[in-house]
């Protein structure tokens, strides 16, 4: 078998990915050149005022039709062909459209006139494309092929040992070239075939050997990101270790376990367990995003989002009721509908809504979380009556660790990472986030916040769709 696959290209999936849509265009290329052909043989005599031979008519058809006929037989077994190395691959199916084309095109030549052809520029065409593809001693040996048919050609029709067929109509009367004309001709000719391959073919190469170093790069970062994410769960971790600690001294304590605590200190206490579930809470959240990222979760099934999001609020109770807010779910829609999602990731998402409806609400607030259907979408609303966010903030709050103005006058802690999560997670399986601030439980001092999230009821294909957490990458 030809080797036609060179050494830097043998493990570069890329280039067989090119190789493959390059083959395909030059398929459909050949239809419209079919069609460009019938339409020379048609409309010429009308437009261009010019006529063909019977055997030059006879000729253009047949190879019409033959270039038709191959075209859709590669067509059809292209979809059989790979890019394994040893057998007859995409490469090779590359040379043989080559091939055939440069035959079909010399005897098109032959018969409009060889030297006077209209259609010799096609060759340097046809060599442009292969140097795209092939490898450049295959395009030169090609080229070289070429160059000594068309010039046996040529001389053969100069010398009269074959015959010529001109064109009738683009002649005021036939030509009768000298021999120098003829060799400077072809002199020129071969020179700038020559010339076309070594550029085309030089800048292809250089572009493939680009795109493979950008590959390898691109591979090194994420070995390095890898690296990265399984360091900073490491260090994560140990920083979990004594902050569960210090939450377990502060139950033991709360619990009178170590003697009676009186009621201010038990108050510091109950603030201080908080402070550390808040802190417990961050580190869960950027060990769950290192977790993703070393995961590359992409999977998605069926889950039950009124369930989910009940589970949550369940979780969520205690800390409500530290801070005496009410919490209603109601789900509106007509029937349960399953959506489709990672439960790990939809969990996180509700999780971090709903503990921020939670940490930025007033002493004795209310949130309400409802459910509705919406053209194929479940429409899910959490509002309250906190401290809302100020208008001119609303998109920002998306940002990578940005912080709503109106937070630092509060107590609560945060990162700004919560939300940029959240909404990744959601444009991940092509839903929407938005923002409202005034909430429709506003009330006087108390603008409050409503979040509205659309989530499709439809699968969606994440090997192809799905957004990468990728720009949570440098905020870890």
């Amino acid at each position: 078998m030809l080797r036609l696959v060179p050494e830097w290209a043998r493990h570069y999936d890329e280039f067989w990915a090119a190789i493959k849509r390059r083959n395909l265009w030059f398929i459909k290329l050949r239809y419209l050149f079919v069609l460009l052909l019938f339409a020379f043989i048609v409309g010429g005599e009308w437009i261009l005022d010019f006529s063909l031979s019977s055997t030059q008519l006879h000729a253009f058809i047949i190879v019409g039709f033959v270039i038709l006929l191959y075209n859709i037989i590669i067509h059809i077994a292209r979809n059989y062909i790979s890019c394994i190395i040893g057998k007859f691959n995409c490469l090779h199916l590359s040379l043989l459209q080559m091939i055939l084309d440069l035959i079909a095109l010399m005897i098109l030549i032959y018969f409009t006139g060889t030297i006077e052809s209209p259609l010799y520029m096609f060759f340097i065409f046809q060599m442009i494309i292969g140097s795209m593809i092939l490898p450049g001693h295959v395009v030169y040996t090609v080229a070289v092929l070429n160059i000594v048919i068309f010039s046996i050609l040529v001389f053969f029709q100069h010398f009269n040992i074959i015959g010529t067929h001109l064109i009738t109509g683009l002649f005021f009367s036939p030509t009768n070239h000298k021999y120098t004309f003829v060799i400077l001709f072809l002199t020129v000719f071969a020179s700038m075939l020559i010339f076309s391959i070594y550029l085309t073919n030089q800048i292809a190469r250089s572009l493939y050997m680009r795109e493979q170093q950008l590959r390898e790069t691109l591979n090194q970062l994420n070995e390095a990101e890898v690296a990265k994410q399984k360091y900073i769960m490491g260090v994560v971790h140990e920083i979990k270790s004594p902050i569960a600690a210090v939450q377990s001294l502060l139950d033991l304590m709360l619990h009178n376990f170590l003697g009676p605590v009186s009621e201010e200190l038990t108050e510091k206490l109950k603030r201080a367990k908080i402070r550390t579930g808040e802190a417990l809470h961050l580190i869960n959240n950027v060990l769950r995003i290192s977790k993703l990222k070393l995961l590359n979760i992409t999977t998605s099934e069926e889950l039950c989002i009124s369930e989910i999001v009940r589970d949550i609020i369940s979780n969520q109770q205690e800390y409500a009721n530290s801070k005496n807010v009410k919490i209603d779910f109601e789900d509106k829609r007509i029937s349960t509908k399953l959506i489709y999602g990672d439960r790990v990731l939809v969990e996180l998402a509700f999780s971090n809504i709903i503990s921020n409806a939670i940490k930025y609400n007033k002493e004795g607030g209310t949130i309400e979380i409802s459910f509705e259907d919406e053209d194929g979408f479940i429409v899910i609303k959490v509002c309250d009556d906190g401290i809302g966010i100020p208008k001119e903030e609303s998109e920002k709050i998306f940002n990578q660790f940005y912080r709503a103005s109106n937070i630092k006058n509060t107590s609560a802690e945060g990162s700004g990472l919560g939300l940029a999560l959240v909404k990744e997670i959601i444009n991940r399986y092509q839903g929407d986030i938005t923002v409202e601030s005034p909430s429709r439980l506003a009330k006087s001092g108390h603008p409050g916040t409503c979040f509205k999230i659309k989530w499709p009821y439809n699968e969606v294909n994440t090997s192809l769709k799905i957004k990468p957490l990728e720009s949570l990458a440098e905020g870890l």
